[in-house]
């Protein structure tokens, strides 16, 4: 058997002397002038366009190799506020926190095989179910070119890739941030430029003119429900939980919190994937911040949940696309056409094509089922959705642990945060397919909000190698 590290030593080395890399820069800048001047006399604006990009990609390539944490940064700051690079047609939705995930996977290994010749995965039960998990994704994928009914058709191979990518790269945002941080100050960076950003939209969102201005330069999908759900989750764990923050910043938090909560629950009150899942994220960090009020607060959401039954239709009705009926009848309907293959699933985004097979209260529509479990049993199964469980479970019993071994301050804030996040995520599936975006919903612009949970969810297992197994990466030899 071939040693791998014979292999890994044979490639060439990136460590370059002065002379090289000076050859290398004057290389580089005589390739740009050579192509400049070619584009010149011959290139479209178009293809002009093209090539700045590319070369604008190169060169952020280039920088991010040299310290690859900085492009988690990026994904958070394009996700709110870079524009899609296509903006109509099929490739609309390639927006560029999703093309920078794929990026950043594919620098992860780069780095690995041509700079730290060495093969390194961090040490985490969360590590399989999430592995196992896109190994599910690549057989639905698979699967998904059977046509498992007749008169109708599979989805196009364009929505089926698309959400092959939103699978994939979801579990790999959470990949790069668990091997690529290996200092708490990168979770501190990404978390404070995650609650900046969303401070800059929630106080223009107060004033009509900043809301006319500013609000547009918030990209379409950024503010979707995993956007306040983390928003909520991170501000308030910070706030009550963070001792070593300044008087000021406290003060920032106190007044971007209640400012969120103002705008989710009085202008925003009808759109309930807004504030929902976010007040269950909220409760659990007040359970971990006041001890005390333990029992009381469970009587307060006891009342609030009888009382919530009397008013069952508004509060899961308002502001949705569909009345309660629908969506149970929309259930029935999509349970009942997964029972042609209940293990594996119809393949991604088939399922819609198959609806207008089965009436909706009279009518013959394609239909999506607006809960992303039931999104996620009918494209991938059974097996699917027990491995998406799976890595849930897993993600949260890490962050269980974690909670009483980091220390006081932000690790510990932010362990408690992310768990609510966690949880806050996993009650926003039940209102619609907020976690892993469905290409006939929510579609490829909802990840620049779902992007968020994986990152933070990446950042517990980041946490974990850092402050439980800071020796025990393990490596591939």
């Amino acid at each position: 058997m071939v040693n791998r590290n014979r292999l890994l030593a044979a490639l060439p080395d990136w460590n370059l002397g002065l002379s090289a890399q000076r050859l290398v820069r004057y290389g580089i800048i005589g390739a740009v002038f050579g192509i400049s001047l070619l584009l010149a006399v011959l290139g479209s604006q178009r293809l002009m366009l093209f090539v700045l990009l590319l070369i604008v990609a190169l060169l952020g390539a280039l920088t991010l190799l040299r310290k690859l944490p900085l492009g988690l940064l990026a994904i958070i700051f394009t996700a709110f506020l870079a524009p899609s690079l296509v903006s109509s047609g099929t490739l609309s939705g390639l927006t560029p926190p999703l093309i920078l995930v794929g990026v950043m996977l594919g620098l992860w290994v780069v780095d690995m095989v041509a700079r730290k010749r060495k093969i390194r995965f961090v040490r985490s039960r969360t590590l399989l179910p999430a592995v196992v998990f896109l190994v599910i994704t690549l057989i639905s994928f698979l699967n998904g070119q059977i046509n498992y009914f007749r008169f109708t058709q599979v989805a196009p191979l364009f929505a089926q890739i698309g959400e092959l990518a939103i699978l994939m790269l979801s579990i790999g945002a959470f990949f790069v941030v668990a091997h690529l941080v290996e200092e708490i100050k990168w979770v501190e960076r990404m978390t404070w430029l995650f609650i900046d950003l969303g401070a800059i939209y929630i106080f223009a969102r107060l004033i009509p003119i900043t809301d006319h201005y500013i609000r547009p330069l918030f990209q379409y999908g950024s503010d979707a429900s995993l956007f306040w759900v983390w928003l909520v989750a991170l501000t308030s764990s910070q706030l009550f939980l963070n001792r070593q923050l300044s008087k000021r910043a406290r003060n920032f938090l106190v007044v971007l919190l209640g400012a969120t909560l103002y705008i989710s629950l009085v202008p925003d009150y009808q759109w309930k994937s807004g504030w929902l899942p976010s007040l269950v994220a909220l409760s659990l960090v007040s359970w971990f911040a006041f001890p005390r009020y333990r029992i009381a607060g469970v009587v307060v959401a006891a009342l609030v949940a009888m009382a919530s039954f009397f008013f069952i239709g508004r509060v899961a009705t308002g502001g949705e696309d569909y009345s309660i009926l629908t969506r149970v009848e929309a259930w029935r309907i999509i349970l009942e056409i997964v029972k042609v293959n209940p293990l594996l699933g119809l393949g991604l985004s088939n399922y819609y094509w198959y609806t207008s097979l089965f009436p909706i209260l009279g009518y013959s529509v394609n239909f999506n089922s607006h809960n992303n479990y039931i999104d996620i049993l009918a494209q991938m199964g059974l097996i699917g959705l027990a491995c998406f469980l799976w890595l849930a479970w897993e993600v949260g019993r890490l962050g269980w642990e974690l909670h009483s071994i980091v220390p006081e301050g932000f690790p510990k804030a932010y362990v408690i945060g992310a768990l609510a996040g966690l949880v806050g995520t996993l009650a926003s599936g039940m209102l619609g397919d907020w976690i892993l975006p469905f290409v006939y919903n929510v579609g490829l612009h909802g990840f620049r909000s779902s992007v968020m949970a994986w990152l933070f969810l990446g950042g517990l297992v980041a946490l974990e190698q850092i402050y439980r197994n800071p020796q025990s990466s393990s490596a591939v030899e």
